[in-house]
């Protein structure tokens, strides 16, 4: 394999945990989008809400919650939900999102300084080897 292809492993790790919290990032937004809906829904006079439950092995079937005046969140914690109204959730999300979005962000700055490091070695290592043999590979 070209070793001047292969990006350096720290790297790979930051992009897949920042990834990782880009999937969180999504279903937070999908969270707060449905939330949003309900309390519409609620607000219309219309109190019950309706969503798939998940059977397992691939199959759903159509649910129907009577009492949306609550709902169970997950905090991001392993195994820690709260149970709480269900404007208090709408809160408790939107700052969610504000949290994730940041630790996102956070991953910006070190990725594009190790993908410039890796730009520069690649550069150099091209510079004084790639010439005499054509590609530079890996031992393994």
């Amino acid at each position: 394999m070209n070793a001047l292809l292969e990006q350096p492993h720290e790297l790979r790790a930051l992009e897949q945990r920042r990834d990782a919290l880009r999937v969180v990032l999504d279903q937070l937004h999908d969270l707060a989008d449905r939330l949003h809906g309900l309390l519409e829904a609620r607000r219309q006079g219309n109190g019950r809400m309706e969503l798939p439950v998940d059977l397992g092995m691939g199959f759903c079937a159509e649910g129907v919650v009577e009492d949306t005046d609550r709902i169970i969140v997950g905090t991001g914690m392993e195994d820690l939900f709260l149970d709480m109204p269900v404007e208090q959730a709408q809160d408790f999300v939107k700052k969610r999102i504000a949290i994730v979005e940041k630790r996102v962000a956070e991953f910006d700055e070190p990725i594009a300084r190790l993908k410039e490091e890796h730009a520069k070695l690649v550069e150099t290592l091209q510079s004084a080897f790639g010439g005499q043999s054509g590609q530079i590979r890996t031992l393994a």
